[in-house]
């Protein structure tokens, strides 16, 4: 690989300087061959505007000619063809030559913006450093106000710190497009179920009644309800199937349902669900 953001690769080397360093920074591909015309065309247009771009997005030339392989593997039916990898994966694509305004949008569309970088920083600190968190969160909605990954950030926040009132304010306020977001549901759900719990007894006190009256079955309903909003989903599980087993039609099916809650909330292919899936097939069905 040359010096600095453009070079060539060759089958032996496309692994390295393309899979595997699109996993830190987009990758440009452009498939070219030295008796192309259109191809001399285009390579001085795409290094105009990666040099422009200062290393955020890099640019590899492949010579069909010499790496036929290479060109099998992607399907190159014509050059100059330009495919873009994110994260070892092609993302978008062109064949031909566009005008470099056209390009300077087609590479824009892959770039991080400034909002993306701090909601890759914030993402791992929620855990250990939530107000850090926070802060790059925020930061980043200031650059780009209806900025996906840095609402759902904040809300994901807002929720574990128990900020239940202003997550209701906040998720209120959310863009309609992220209404329809699979993890914006899942957050909804989390909401929902905090909100139910605001005056609700408290969690020893929901154990103790269950110790008191193990028969009673409102009684173990309202633990599993307050063991979902504290994040407590095994055992919320757990204590829902129990009533499934029980009696199916308690309040309506409802700790069957609140379990296909649950399994949203904690994703619905995450082990756990799956084994709570398979108990709760074995009692129906």
């Amino acid at each position: 690989m040359d010096s600095g953001w453009i070079g060539e690769t060759t089958e032996s080397d496309f692994e390295e300087n393309v899979i595997a360093a699109s996993k830190t920074t987009p990758v440009l591909v452009d498939f070219w061959a030295a008796w192309c015309g259109p191809c001399r065309m285009l390579t001085p247009i795409l290094e105009r505007v990666v040099n422009g771009y200062q290393g955020k997005v890099r640019l590899v030339k492949v010579n069909t000619d010499e790496n036929p392989s290479l060109a099998g593997r992607y399907r190159i039916q014509g050059i100059p063809a330009v495919k873009a990898f994110v994260d070892g994966h092609i993302v978008d694509e062109f064949v031909g030559v566009l005008p470099e305004r056209q390009i300077r949008e087609f590479v824009d569309n892959l770039v991080p913006s400034e909002a993306d970088l701090l909601a890759q920083k914030g993402r791992p600190l929620e855990e250990r450093q939530p107000l850090e968190a926070m802060g790059l969160y925020e930061e980043a909605l200031r650059h780009e106000p209806q900025h996906a990954a840095s609402l759902l950030g904040k809300l994901r926040l807002l929720l574990a710190l128990e900020r239940i009132e202003e997550a209701r304010l906040f998720f209120n306020h959310l863009p309609a497009a992220l209404q329809f977001h699979e993890e914006t549901r899942r957050l909804q759900i989390r909401l929902d179920l905090a909100l139910s719990q605001k005056s609700a007894p408290s969690l020893a006190e929901l154990r103790a009644r269950v110790s008191r009256e193990p028969e009673n079955l409102q009684h173990r309903f309202d633990l599993a309800i307050r063991l979902a909003a504290e994040g407590e989903y095994e055992e919320a599980l757990e204590t829902d199937l129990a009533i499934v087993r029980k009696d199916r039609r308690f309040k309506e099916d409802g700790a069957r349902k609140a379990m296909l809650q649950i399994f949203e909330v904690i994703g619905p292919r995450s082990p756990l669900a799956e084994k709570y899936r398979e108990k709760l097939a074995e009692i129906l069905f």
